[in-house]
This record gives C-alpha cells, sequence and structure tokens, in this order.
C-alpha cells in the first residue's frame, strides 16, 4: 500500500501494483536513466542503502557523516540520496517509489516529516531539497518538487512544522510558515516568507506581498533556522558516536584499514531506538552529560529508562511523571519527544495521544507538560527559544495543530489542524478549529 496526498492535506491509501523490478527498470534503464542519475549524484551523495543506515557513509570519520535515525521509514533507499552532516529525524518517511529523493549536504528533516517523490505513481518525478535546508516536524513534500539549492554560498531555506509543499517550489533563501501550503507549479522566491496557514495556489500570490500571502524574509526569520540546522549538524555527529560507541561491537567488516580514516566501531542499534541516551555534553556541548528519559517508579526515586522496545522515541532528558509501563500505554504510535536540545522536556502525565505527536523544543527553551494531557493525530508541541513553555494540567490539543513557544492554562483546548505561537493563553481558553493565533491575537484561519 502507498500514500498519496489531496490537494485538502489528508492521507488516503492507494493500491501500488508496480513491483521493485518495474520501478528498477523505469528509473534506471530507459532513457531517462542519465538524468536522474545525475540529479542524484550530482553533487555527489550516498544513496540510502545498506550497509549506510542510519550513519551515511559507512565508516567515514564522525564530523562527516549524516545520521538517518533507525525509525525512519525508507522506501526504495536506492533512490534516496543525501549529503553530508544531514540529520534525518525519528519517524519521518523518505518514500521514493516510483520517484527519486536527492538532499544536499547540512540539512535536516525533522520528526514525523514525509518526502513522497511521485504521489500519483506516474512517470518519475521527484524531490530535490538542496543544501543548509529545514524541513519542519510533520511537514510534507509531494513530487515534483526542488526545495532550496547547491553551491558554495546557499541562502537557508525552510518550511515550517505541518506544512505542505504539494508539487510547488521554494527557492533558496525562502521560508514557508507552520501549517502552510504551496500549490502545484508554484515557485516561492528568494527573500519570501509564506505566512502561516496561508494557501498559495499562484505565483502572484508568492511574489507580491500585497495580496497577503507572502512578506519580505527578516533577520529574526533566519536566526531560528540557522540555530537549528547547526543544532542537526551536531546531533547528527553525536548520535554517530552514540550508535558506535562501543568497542565491544568490534569493527565493520571489510574495512580498508589503509583509508587513514579512524577505524569506527559496528552500531549498537539499542542506544537509538525507542527510549534512549542523547549524545552527552563531551559530543554535543549544548547538552548535559549524556542521559536517557527517566520515568517514575512504584518504590524507588525516578530512574533513567533505556527501553529499545518502546514504541515511542523518546531520548535525553524527557522527565516522565509515570512508570514507563504507563506511558507506552498511553501514547500512539510514531511519538517522538526528544529533550536532546532544549531541556528538560517535564511531563507530568499523558491521558492519551494520537499517532505522529511531536514534542520537543529546537532551540533552547523547556517545555512542562502537566497532569492529563492529550493531544491528536499529528500534532507538534515545541518549545520556544528560552523559557518555560508551560501547558497546564486537562490540556487537550487536536489533531494536525501545532502550538510553538507558547503556555496554555488549566483546561485549555486547541483545536485540530490550528495554530498558536509565541501566546499565553488563560485557562479554560478554547482555540477553534483551524484558528491562527500569535502573539496572543487572533490572526484568521487556516485557508486548506
Amino acid at each position: 500500500m502507498g500514500v498519496t496526498m489531496t490537494k485538502s492535506g489528508q492521507n488516503r491509501r492507494k493500491k501500488r501494483t508496480l513491483c521493485v523490478e518495474v520501478v528498477e527498470s523505469r528509473l534506471l534503464m530507459t532513457a531517462s536513466a542519465t538524468t536522474v542519475q545525475s540529479i542524484l549524484y550530482s553533487p555527489p551523495g550516498i544513496a540510502l542503502v545498506r550497509p549506510n543506515t542510519p550513519v551515511v557513509p559507512y565508516g567515514v570519520a564522525t564530523s562527516a557523516v549524516s545520521f538517518v535515525d533507525p525509525s525512519v521509514g525508507v522506501s526504495h533507499g536506492a533512490h534516496v540520496v543525501i549529503g553530508q552532516r544531514d540529520y534525518v529525524g525519528p519517524f519521518a518517511r523518505l518514500d521514493a517509489r516510483s520517484g527519486y529523493i536527492k538532499v544536499g549536504n547540512l540539512s535536516t528533516i525533522l520528526d514525523n516529516a514525509s518526502i513522497i517523490a511521485n504521489p500519483t505513481g506516474k512517470g518519475s518525478s521527484g524531490v530535490v531539497i538542496g543544501q543548509s535546508t529545514l524541513i519542519g516536524y510533520r511537514a510534507t513534500v509531494l513530487g515534483p518538487a526542488r526545495i532550496g539549492a547547491f553551491g558554495a554560498s546557499v541562502q537557508v531555506t525552510s518550511i515550517g512544522a505541518g506544512a505542505l509543499i504539494d508539487g510547488g517550489n521554494v527557492e533558496q533563501g525562502a521560508i514557508v510558515g507552520p501549517l502552510a501550503r504551496v500549490g502545484p507549479g508554484v515557485t516561492i522566491p528568494s527573500g519570501m516568507r509564506v505566512l502561516p496557514g496561508k494557501n498559495v495556489t499562484t505565483q502572484a500570490e508568492a511574489s507580491n506581498p500585497a495580496l497577503g500571502m507572502v512578506v519580505a524574509v527578516t533577520a529574526s526569520d533566519l536566526t531560528p533556522i540557522g540555530t537549528t540546522l547547526v543544532n542537526s549538524a551536531t546531533l547528527a555527529a553525536g548520535y554517530t558516536s552514540v550508535y558506535q560507541g562501543s568497542t565491544g561491537t568490534g569493527t565493520p567488516p571489510g574495512y580498508d584499514a589503509g583509508s587513514g580514516v579512524p577505524v569506527p566501531n559496528n552500531g549498537n542499534l539499542s542506544l537509538i531506538l525507542g527510549s534512549g541516551p542523547e549524545p552527552g555534553t563531551t559530543v554535543v556541548a549544548f547538552e548535559p552529560v549524556r542521559q536517557s528519559p527517566r520515568f517514575a517508579a512504584s518504590t524507588t526515586q525516578p530512574f533513567q529508562g533505556q527501553f529499545h522496545q518502546s514504541p515511542f522515541r523518546a531520548t535525553g532528558q524527557v522527565v516522565f511523571g509515570q512508570t514507563a509501563k504507563q506511558v507506552a500505554a498511553a501514547v500512539g504510535h510514531h511519538n517522538a519527544i526528544r529533550g536532546d536540545q532544549g531541556q528538560p522536556i517535564r511531563i507530568a502525565s499523558i491521558k492519551k495521544t494520537g499517532n505522529g505527536v511531536t514534542i520537543t523544543s529546537p532551540v533552547g527553551g523547556q517545555v512542562a507538560i502537566g497532569l492529563n494531557f492529550q493531544a491528536g493525530n499529528g500534532s507538534v508541541i515545541l518549545g520556544g527559544t528560552s523559557g518555560t513553555s508551560t501547558i497546564g494540567d486537562n490540556v487537550t490539543i487536536g489533531s494536525g495543530a501545532v502550538v510553538a513557544g507558547s503556555s496554555l492554562g488549566l483546561g485549555t483546548t486547541v483545536g485540530d489542524r490550528a495554530y498558536v505561537a509565541n501566546s499565553t493563553l488563560a485557562p479554560g481558553t478554547i482555540v477553534p478549529a483551524g484558528a491562527i493565533m500569535i502573539n496572543n491575537v487572533k490572526q484568521g484561519s487556516i485557508q486548506w
């Protein structure tokens, strides 16, 4: 079964009858094979095939590697080529069936994001992601699409949390805001930022700020993007160190001792699955001493729990007020809770979360969540750049909603696919489904 996306951004299932051999033949043995190979390997990159996952390329110095979290779903890795110092976060999806995906150096694809090269299954379209490009939490990119650029002095490019690039293009130095959409054939020019929740369907809307869809990019827009890219590249090296850090696993078979590269160890997957450690301050300067998430215990003090079979991905300084068993029972599939950047992430208790929920603080702030927390499928909860974003007791976040750098009072409800940023909401506040609230002011609704 494959997954395509309608213009409304809703998933629907569609049967795929093409076998691997047919897809390989289409891409690599037709007249277009030279073009596809040129796209994938110019500039050079490494395909996500064994032994190149989760550390890419295999057997290279830690400072130059990319890291693909082992929870990432890769379809047809021979058609997925990435560069150096990239980071692909937990439960991201790289689907190159009937197409191709190219990612340049120093780029990041964050937790629960989806890159789908060819959603129709017709032809051999693809997605090209340039250097220094950030694909945000639960963002979706549907091919054919080109985002960012390659070259010696590339500007950073960003796709916001929950955004959809639906067959459109984003030039280097452009930003697509959270929960915004770029429609087929539309190109967001360099230096433009699509406002949160906007649905850009024409080139005029993408280029002319007077039409209310885009504004000029500012230096303050770029700062958190640059920070996230740098942090992610550092985490790529850090998690590689965690994975390969035990001499007890031995050196990799077939390693070329004459290459001059320090001998890496074989990896230990149990350290980078489920609930596990962050890299720690010796390899990632912005982290404390290496630690794993903490869970409550019935008779002792909270303990650090390293459970590689956990159905969620939790890393670093995440402090749960529940036992590991209680957390596992309460969370849905593909939940990513990362305390490896802004930390700690404190969660008193989870009543229920849906699938694909992301909780983290990517640029330095902390997150504190109270009792009986609930979150719907695909919701994203992010801390701010400093201080603590506090989510009170009995708060409910709707499916597909994005809450960033905000504090929500007791009993607050955020509706499905709403966007709340840099706001402090009083107890009992109800944010309607699809509403946009920035700096405590309602600023319209999601347009698609």
